[in-house]
């Protein structure tokens, strides 16, 4: 499957979408946006030793009205970890089939009203 059929498939099922992070319950996410962006690098390269970075890199954003799904992420992203957690985005489409998005978190952004995850994708599979 090209990113353009996954980029569509995710904006046609963005209300079924759930996060699953380690060995948590799954927790719906609320909308979910995936795009194309350019990294402002001259080449791919190794970022710091610890993540390749793309020239192009596909980007998700997962909106999630629940605050207290911060406190699940601690493990989850750079800075305090030597190592990204993947993050599993996945839907269930009406053929039976699953969808699973693997992210790694880059940032987040919390105001009274919601979360957003800013996650960079990593690989997309297709499951029975």
């Amino acid at each position: 499957m090209n990113e353009k059929e996954l980029q569509r498939i995710v904006r046609e099922n963005g209300s079924n979408f759930k996060m699953i992070v380690g060995l948590l319950p799954s927790i719906p996410i609320d909308k979910i946006e995936m795009f194309q962006t350019d990294n402002p690098i001259k080449e791919p390269t190794t970022r710091g030793g610890i993540y390749f970075a793309e020239m192009k890199e596909w980007k998700v954003h997962a909106t999630f009205l629940d605050t207290g799904v911060s406190k699940h992420l601690s493990n989850a992203m750079l800075g305090p970890n030597k190592d990204f957690l993947d993050i599993i985005l996945q839907v269930k489409l009406k053929d039976g089939h699953y969808i699973s998005l693997v992210t790694n978190l880059t940032n987040s952004m919390q105001d009274a009203s919601k979360l957003v995850l800013y996650l960079t994708l990593i690989n997309a599979k297709v499951e029975l």
